[in-house]
């Protein structure tokens, strides 16, 4: 299962290191947001189980924020803990107004913060239970209930507390299907393209007919193991295309946060962006699996996705560098040459910050397994020696990232 999601709302850098550390520690997948403008926009892309949010921010302050998502009656269901640094009554009853579930004021205790949390995801989840016991859950909340679909590393689709494995439950034409339509970064495939990948030598009637013989498939395997569960609103055909709405998938997060924390880079947001990379790398467990299944469109994913994990490995090791963390900074660089061993960048950038922490063995066998590598490549003794020539041996003079 997927770890249960915090978004913490502060715009102090500070403030959300702490709040961070904290709730990171507690083994919550953690997110932030630096304004009440970005926070509603990150909780439509990636909704959180919990938020923390401030009261004093910048533009749309936290009593705006809170006000704007209980007028929303799917966001009106997500727990809200108000943390502010004024301990005013009038300012903590203003905030119960507004739809607050519980405040704290700062400074504050991170092991009561991490309580209060619990309490109230275990007073959300009590919430939930009763209403659907008591039939007073509305019939069209369940379209706003996501399907989470695992890609990296292995392929499962989760839905409320049920499980279903690609290997297990789809046969290899269900399984071919789904990796089209979840290789898609717009999260739709035209009904036309999957007709030509999965029937190409079929007249256009038979391959129709074939396409809606395995759309019904797939939903009545969806429904019948994720159950309850109702396929048709998370696989939507509409005009010619196949939608797959009200979902989440962990290859398309990925790159979303990846080019968050590389934007934030540039703009010098050096704490924004490392909880950006370190949020996007909690969901990387392997390559794109679907792209193994024959499709030349997943494989081609896969490779683009590869590409991104080892850029972004390059920017958030530098990253980490800056803040002299060399043993972590390796490690991310060392999982990275699994998908490349000869890549030239993550191998100079890790030799260079094995010396710079003093691990001279460590990078010389940096050395050693990258000419090896470049040797089964077809390499000669020449071109060996070429490649190794000129690698950095001290830090940078001026600052890690300076070298992106």
């Amino acid at each position: 299962m997927d770890r249960t999601h915090v978004l913490i709302v502060e715009d102090d850098a500070s403030v959300s290191e702490l709040l961070f550390s904290c709730l990171a520690g507690s083994g919550y997948r953690v997110s932030v947001a630096q304004s009440g403008e970005s926070a509603l926009q990150q909780i439509e892309e990636d909704p959180p189980e919990v938020i923390v949010l401030d009261l004093n921010l910048p533009g749309m302050n936290g009593l705006d924020v809170c006000r704007a998502m209980r007028q929303d009656p799917w966001m009106s269901k997500l727990p809200v803990l108000m943390l502010t640094g004024k301990t005013e009554e009038d300012d903590i009853v203003a905030g119960l107004e507004v739809g607050a579930d519980d405040y704290m004021t700062k400074p504050f205790s991170p092991k009561l913060l991490a309580a209060r949390v619990k309490a109230l995801l275990r007073r959300g989840s009590n919430r939930q239970g009763t209403a659907s016991a008591t039939g007073d859950t509305p019939v069209a909340e369940s379209t706003t209930q996501t399907l989470i679909v695992k890609t990296l590393g292995k392929c499962e689709l989760l839905f409320a507390d049920r499980r279903l494995s690609w290997d297990e439950e789809f046969s290899p034409a269900q399984r071919q299907f789904m990796a089209m339509l979840v290789g898609e970064s717009a999260g739709k495939v035209s009904q036309e393209e999957i007709q030509l990948a999965l029937w190409p030598d079929s007249p256009a009637s038979r391959a129709r007919s074939s396409f809606d013989s395995l759309l019904s498939r797939v939903r009545r395997t969806l429904d019948q193991v994720l159950e309850p569960f109702d396929s048709k609103k998370h696989l939507v055909v509409k005009r010619g295309y196949l939608f797959l709405v009200n979902a989440r998938i962990d290859a398309h997060e990925f790159r979303r946060l990846v080019r968050k924390g590389t934007q934030q880079v540039a703009a010098g947001d050096l704490w924004p962006a490392e909880i950006s990379f370190s949020s996007a790398f909690s969901l990387w467990q392997g390559t794109f699996v679907p792209g193994c299944f024959g499709l030349d469109s997943g494989s081609a994913f896969q490779n683009e996705m590869e590409q991104t994990y080892l850029e972004s490995s390059l920017t958030f090791a530098r990253l980490l560098a800056e803040s002299k963390r060399y043993q972590q900074a390796a490690k991310l660089l060392r999982s990275a040459l699994r998908y490349d061993s000869t890549n030239d960048s993550v191998t100079r950038l890790l030799y260079q910050l094995y010396l710079t922490g003093d691990n001279l063995g460590q990078a010389n066998q940096v050395l050693k397994h990258y000419i090896e590598a470049l040797a089964r490549e077809g390499f000669n003794e020449d071109e060996l020696q070429e490649s190794i020539q000129g690698f950095a041996k001290d830090p940078p003079a001026q600052s890690w990232l300076a070298g992106r």
